[in-house]
């Protein structure tokens, strides 16, 4: 399926073909109305420097991050700097053909479905998550041909499967890449916040009060539970995002104020401490690469 250029073509095709279309703009600049349609929407941003409103959520877009709309959700993208184009890819799919595909053990929807109060619209992939998204992506390029359908089927498909246990593993307060449950589901509910507001302060008092906790008990609670920290945890996550964004090409200022690092000295002494380098060596050394 070649993909399109804009999202009026996109959801055309989505709705005359009664399955699914595949949407790269060319350039995303300006900022786009808030707007809701009939399809259901995975939106992901290869680039970030943009605010996505989704109902009465706000989310800072980084680089890898995958967004999941349904059709009764207003949205809006917001650019910071109006100038900047951004690279993005949109799928659309028609919420009936994804019902066509899914069984009773598996629900295919739950991407567009499962919506609790806590729930995040966004999944920030990993690198190789990333990697492999795109390549259920190229499979479904192909420019058609005999059995061209059908192989669209099941790759798309397979790219549903692995998103949809994504999306389940996230809202169960997994970490993906380590694929294993805490055993406390308060702590669970934790790490899915820290994870979803990464680009925020993310005091301890603030995650306390989150949580109705006293601080000391959410920090008795979470060491217990994870065997480190919760400062040593968000730190780490923020190191973790800073690597992803100076690998994409974002400037070191960039990088460590979308972490969350409220000045350039701290995010300096824990990146040089948990990575072994500076940050400038490492963007350098990923350009190199």
């Amino acid at each position: 399926m070649k993909a399109l250029t804009s999202y009026s073509e996109g959801i055309d095709q989505c709705m005359t073909s009664r399955s699914f279309s595949i949407v790269h703009p060319h350039k995303q600049t300006g900022m786009a109305g808030k707007h809701s349609h009939c399809c259901y929407e995975f939106y992901f941003s290869l680039e970030g420097g943009s605010t996505f409103r989704i109902g009465d959520k706000s989310y800072r877009v980084m680089p890898g991050d995958l967004f999941m709309i349904n059709q009764y959700e207003k949205h809006q993208v917001l650019r910071t700097d109006a100038s900047v184009s951004q690279e993005i890819l949109v799928i659309f799919i028609d919420p009936f053909y994804l019902e066509s595909l899914s069984t009773e053990q598996t629900d295919l929807t739950y991407c567009f479905t499962y919506r609790t109060r806590q729930f995040s619209h966004r999944l920030s992939l990993t690198p190789d998550q990333q990697r492999r998204f795109t390549y259920y992506l190229n499979r479904l390029g192909g420019e058609g041909g005999f059995g061209q359908d059908i192989e669209d089927r099941s790759v798309f498909s397979q790219l549903m499967v692995f998103l949809t246990k994504l999306t389940a593993d996230a809202a169960s307060g997994e970490e993906s890449e380590k694929n294993r449950p805490y055993s406390n589901t308060k702590v669970s509910d934790i790490i899915a916040y820290i994870h979803y507001n990464i680009d925020s302060q993310l005091s301890i008092q603030d995650i306390a009060s989150h949580f109705y906790l006293s601080t000391s008990y959410l920090c008795r609670l979470f060491k217990k539970d994870t065997g480190t920290t919760i400062n040593s945890y968000i730190t780490s996550r923020r190191i973790e995002l800073a690597q992803t964004l100076l690998s994409g090409g974002y400037s070191i200022n960039e990088a460590y104020s979308m972490c969350g690092f409220n000045d350039y000295s701290n995010f300096f002494k824990a990146f040089t401490k948990k990575v072994g380098i500076s940050p400038r060596k490492y963007a350098q050394n990923s350009l190199i690469g």
